[in-house]
């Protein structure tokens, strides 16, 4: 028996395939904006960055890109658009740890670039902007990669401390921003 020959079940069928249709439209469109989102942030991690020549300055943007990756693998286990395993996780806490370590030193002499989005004032405000670089490093120490809640719990911390810098000592917002 089918669905359309018992009365009980007349138009299931018809049912289930408009609300498939409806979740099938909604996949793709979460689908869609999530390729748009990460293609964003993609542009935003290597804008630029061909034409710096300064060797210092390099360094600094491969720093920081090495953050936003590591962040960036943390926010999507997360959130739930990347499995979790403790193993990826721990890797990019290590990460976060060893380079909010390297940020005083990479950012040490003043060096200024057009495609650089460092704010002339962090050498102005040298203490601040350590003592951030510290926060941010007490954070990332404070991340706790045993389990997806434990991300929850502590991976805002550290998107704060980044945000914070970012706020007072970079031009220009990360438009596609996760930390």
């Amino acid at each position: 028996m089918t669905s359309g020959s018992n009365p009980r079940h007349k138009g299931t069928r018809h049912r289930f395939s408009a609300l498939a249709k409806r979740v099938c439209r909604r996949m793709i469109g979460a689908f869609s904006a999530l390729g748009l989102c990460l293609g964003l942030l993609s542009a935003d991690l290597y804008a630029g960055s061909a034409v710096i020549t300064d060797k210092q300055i390099q360094a600094r943007l491969a720093l920081m890109r090495q953050q936003k990756e590591a962040l960036l693998s943390l926010s999507e286990m997360m959130a739930g658009r990347r499995v979790f395993t403790p193993q990826t996780a721990k890797a990019a806490r290590r990460v976060l740890m060893n380079n909010t370590r390297k940020i005083p030193k990479r950012f040490s002499k003043q060096r200024m670039d057009p495609n650089s989005y460092a704010r002339p004032e962090i050498w102005v405000q040298w203490q601040d902007f350590e003592a951030r670089a510290e926060v941010a490093r007490q954070a990332a120490k404070q991340i706790s990669a045993n389990s997806v809640n434990g991300l929850r719990r502590s991976l805002p911390t550290m998107i704060q401390a980044c945000h914070s810098c970012h706020q007072t000592y970079r031009t220009t917002p990360n438009q596609a921003i996760t930390h």
